[in-house]
This record gives structure tokens, C-alpha cells and sequence, in this order.
């Protein structure tokens, strides 16, 4: 900017994109292509259904909210599924 050149910034959010894996293509995905299944399969599966959310606003809760696609965020688990869902899907 200074020598009145061209300056791009590109910013690449994926904060959302987790929210978007559909949990039957990834095990889908993770049994043809990697071959797991039997306990392995389930482990991951357990992972990922019956998962829900509620939100705790001023004394109120709200109601329960479950997730039906996703992966979670915080263990190494959804990262590397996220990234296992993104390259071979």
C-alpha cells in the first residue's frame, strides 16, 4: 500500500463449515474409503449423534435443540472428521 501497489486480503471463515457435514455420507465416506467399521465405526457414530443444545439467557433455558449435522469443534476428533468430510466428499 505504501508504493501504491495492489494489496488483496483474503479471510477464510470456517466456523460454519463444520456445522454443514452430514453425518451419514462422512461414516458413509469413512467405510469405503478408509475402511473402518465394527467398533471403530460405532465409537465415531456416538460421537456424533444425539448430540443437542440449549442456551442459558438471563435465567431463562431455552428449549433443547438437536443436531443433526456437524461435528464438534473442540476435540481432535471433529477437526480430523471435518477434514476426512472435506477432502474425500
Amino acid at each position: 500500500m505504501d508504493n501504491q501497489q495492489v494489496t488483496l486480503v483474503a479471510i477464510l471463515d470456517l466456523s460454519a463449515a463444520f456445522d454443514c457435514v452430514d453425518h451419514d455420507i462422512l461414516l458413509s465416506k469413512l467405510q469405503s474409503s478408509f475402511g473402518l467399521g465394527g467398533i471403530t465405526l460405532t465409537w465415531i457414530l456416538s460421537c456424533l449423534t444425539d448430540r443437542s443444545q440449549r442456551v442459558l439467557f438471563s435465567g431463562s433455558l431455552s428449549i433443547e435443540s438437536m443436531f443433526l449435522f456437524s461435528v464438534p469443534q473442540r476435540p481432535v476428533l471433529g477437526p480430523l472428521l471435518f477434514a476426512v468430510c472435506s477432502r474425500y466428499l
